[in-house]
């Protein structure tokens, strides 16, 4: 059983308890991925502070971007400049991720849904609400689609309809061991954490290039302590197994578009696209020459995809 989203409810947005402390946010100018000029926020939630990014005209159509696991806002600083034109761009380190707080428990989809709404309460975004989900973001965005927030699209990015479809590499079995993954994530060398991560690529997709710091997968790997990374990952199974994504997605009926990279590493393309495209008015488009992380992989194709997409009903 699931809750969906009731489209009569309204609520009130919650004016106390808010903390806000504004960072800068630097990137080399010259930089194909440098992020556009924008502020980062910390901003409360009930489990502690988020890291949010903030692009683009405050009264825009809003853009809420979620990363997948084990990464943080940086996976989206390709496409952001390409966005902020037109939209309100908003990206943030999920609970257990980059600068965002790290709790001891909490980290089921419905979890961070619940973080990500009172960030978009907190910062009083509007109705006209466009949610992008990469990887386990998409089942962020699904949960946060099926609650109270008034999301009016949704975008899936890499991101298969259930665990059938996972492709596990040896890497990841092994860490999910509590025992042994836990003495395995303490002090990683950096070419196995690389070598972990060239999995959310397209083989012959170079990392260091991806991110306007060549490390950032990196920090990002080590952000994540065990408990979120056991959590994170048994929470989105669970969520899946008691509803896939393209059955929930049926019965959400939002407009909803899902992009694929053919090159998929981390989960079977070919049954995940067949899955989604049966499921009556989604759009799929696949990416020929991207892998798990198309938004990094192929910037501006996707960025065209998400505009599109997003403003084809105004």
């Amino acid at each position: 059983m699931y809750l969906l989203r009731s489209r009569g409810r309204s609520r009130a947005r919650p004016t106390i308890g808010l903390s806000v402390r504004r960072l800068a946010l630097r990137r080399p100018s010259h930089s194909p991925t440098a992020a556009p000029s924008h502020s980062t926020l910390l901003l409360d939630t009930d489990s502690g502070p988020v890291n949010v990014g903030i692009a683009g005209p405050e009264h825009a159509s809003t853009l809420v971007l979620l990363h997948g696991f084990g990464s943080s806002l940086h996976w989206w600083n390709a496409i952001t400049p390409l966005l902020a034109d037109r939209f309100r761009v908003i990206s943030m380190d999920l609970l257990g991720h980059g600068k965002s707080a790290k709790p001891s428990t909490g980290y089921h989809p419905s979890d961070h849904a619940r973080a990500v709404a009172q960030v978009t309460d907190r910062l009083g975004v509007g109705e006209d609400i466009t949610v992008v989900g990469h990887s386990m973001g998409a089942d962020v965005a699904i949960a946060l689609a099926e609650g109270a927030t008034p999301v009016r699209r949704v975008v899936v990015i890499g991101e298969g309809p259930d665990y059938s479809t996972f492709l596990p590499g040896r890497a990841t079995r092994l860490l999910r061991v509590p025992v042994l993954g836990h003495a395995l994530r303490r002090h990683p060398p950096a070419p196995a954490v690389r070598l972990g991560y060239s999995r959310a690529f397209a083989p012959g997709f170079g990392q260091r290039t991806a991110f306007a710091d060549p490390d950032q997968i990196l920090h990002d790997d080590r952000a994540v302590q065990f408990t979120a990374f056991r959590h994170c990952q048994l929470g989105k199974e669970a969520y899946t197994r008691t509803c896939p994504l393209d059955h929930r997605i049926r019965v959400l009926d939002v407009p909803t578009l899902v992009i694929f990279g053919a090159r998929d590493r981390m989960w079977n393309a070919e049954i995940s696209v067949r899955r989604y495209r049966a499921v009556p008015g989604v759009r799929v488009e696949v990416i020929d020459r991207a892998g798990h992380s198309p938004q990094l992989e192929t910037p501006g194709q996707v960025a065209r995809l998400i505009a599109e997409f997003a403003g084809a009903d105004r």
